[in-house]
């Protein structure tokens, strides 16, 4: 049937008749008691069970596995996403928005102008759901519909940073790295695993290494600044980096040669070459600093919110040694307890998991000189978590998580136990605390990397 769709703006118009509806309001009546079974029998298991069903019922298209796009003819690629609503923005993505599997034998011999990605997902058809926990998910009620052009209808830049990220990606494949890749490795376009049993693996090129099956994927925070820009019409309370400039380069670049000039200067002299005035006795005076230097005056930056980038500063002792650890958001001690560091089941990640596989960091690395108050600029450089790492960060969060469980909270991971990470306090002071599983109050806590583990990332 659709063969009857033979423009993208005919089926934009039948996505938007199905706005503000259910699929419970649009399956026919003899049909829908089926399909609630259908439903009910899978629970949530199969994850792609919702736009099968808008397939079949909002387009009278039948589902398999295509190469192409779904609806060939209009050249548009069907996808449907969950919403939630947020206390600020209004609606947020619940997750990112996934693609094709990852081919990795085919995927080496293409190029970015001509691959199956583009093929089949350069024209897509957006619709999205509003996801509530309580309902089922024939009661999902559609919210926007949208036609995105991946090279026509978002900016150069963001154009250009995903084929970087396409090309890094398939690089990574190239080198027989697929077993290490990981969604922080690139900043709008990701790799996301795309699996329901930890068993499965498949082959990659020029090694016997297997690797877990992956998917391209829009990544969650890139999608949320596109429902916010697109979807909703709202003014970004951000700064961009980009608009400051002239050229048209990837966030990397463009990031890096902000710090370039500034490398091996001191506080003052930096100052004196921004035209900025300012003490040093401030608590975010090397925050102020890193932001003059960049262009903005707001921590805000719209580059690395929708990138999931964390801009972090660290500063080094004379000696090169760094005491710094780097935290990670508070935990919630019941969500711990019962967390699954990877559920293949429902394709979720414990909360910290899903830090290190998603969440890459702009390290800005000063260092106090001996017998002096200045502070030298000696790096900027983006990092993320390495996967050969990943291993050993599972057994500190199951560590910390049996001893959550237990009320153990003494015993928790130290950082004398671990190469990698450990947990400690990271509240106001002692009495900022949070409910545990055994009816207790204890203090908020966070997984931390090691400072020596951070110290070796950024090189020294």
């Amino acid at each position: 049937m659709n063969e009857e769709y033979r423009t993208k703006e005919e089926l934009l118009e039948r996505a938007k008749a199905v706005l503000e509806k259910s699929l419970s309001d649009i399956i026919p009546s003899e049909m829908l008691e089926v399909v609630r079974a259908e439903v009910t029998m899978y629970g949530g298991r199969r994850k792609g069970l919702f736009g099968e069903l808008v397939e079949q019922f909002v387009f009278d298209l039948a589902t398999n596995n295509r190469s192409e796009a779904d609806f060939n003819i209009a050249g548009v690629e069907l996808k449907t996403n969950p919403i939630k609503r947020h206390p600020t923005k209004t609606y947020v993505s619940k997750e990112r928005l996934v693609f094709s599997m990852i081919d990795y034998r085919a995927i080496v011999h293409e190029a970015w102008e001509t691959s199956s990605f583009l093929k089949k997902n350069r024209r897509l058809l957006l619709m999205f759901y509003l996801w509530l926990a309580e309902k089922n998910l024939l009661d999902y009620e559609f919210k926007f519909v949208r036609l995105l052009d991946l090279l026509g209808d978002i900016s150069k830049e963001d154009i250009l940073q995903i084929r970087k990220d396409w090309e890094f990606i398939v690089a990574k494949i190239k080198r027989g790295e697929a077993h290490l890749l990981s969604e922080a490795d690139t900043y709008y376009l990701g790799a996301c695993t795309k699996s329901s049993n930890s068993a499965t693996v498949r082959d990659q090129a020029d090694t016997d290494i297997k690797a877990k099956p992956r998917a391209f994927s829009l990544k969650q925070q890139y999608l949320n600044y596109l429902i916010q820009r697109e979807l909703l019409g709202k003014e970004a309370n951000t700064e961009s980096i980009f608009s400051k400039i002239r050229a048209v380069a990837g966030v990397e670049d463009v990031f890096l040669s902000k710090f370039g000039p500034f490398l091996g200067k001191t506080d003052d002299e930096i100052k004196r070459i921004i035209c900025w005035e300012r003490g040093s006795k401030a608590k975010n005076y090397k925050r102020l600093l890193v932001n003059k230097m960049l262009g903005v005056t707001s921590n805000r930056i719209e580059e690395l919110e929708k990138a999931n980038i964390t801009l972090r500063v660290v500063t080094l002792e004379p000696s090169g040694t760094l005491k710094e650890s780097v935290s990670f958001p508070t935990f919630d001690y019941e969500t711990l307890a019962n967390e699954k560091w990877e559920d293949e089941e429902n394709e979720t990640m414990a909360n910290f998991h899903l830090e290190l596989e998603t969440r890459k960091f702009l390290f800005v690395v000063f260092q106090k000189l001996k017998d002096s108050d200045a502070i030298v600029l000696r790096k900027a450089m983006f990092w993320n978590f390495p996967m050969k790492d990943l291993s050993e960060a599972e057994r500190v969060f199951e560590v910390a998580k049996s001893c959550v469980k237990d009320g153990r909270y003494g015993d928790l991971p130290k950082i004398s136990e671990s190469t990698v990470a450990h947990v400690r306090p990271h509240g106001k002071n002692s009495t900022d605390k949070l409910p545990t599983p055994q009816g207790t109050m204890e203090m908020k806590r966070c997984f931390w990397l090691n400072s020596k583990y951070v110290q070796k990332a950024i090189g020294y």
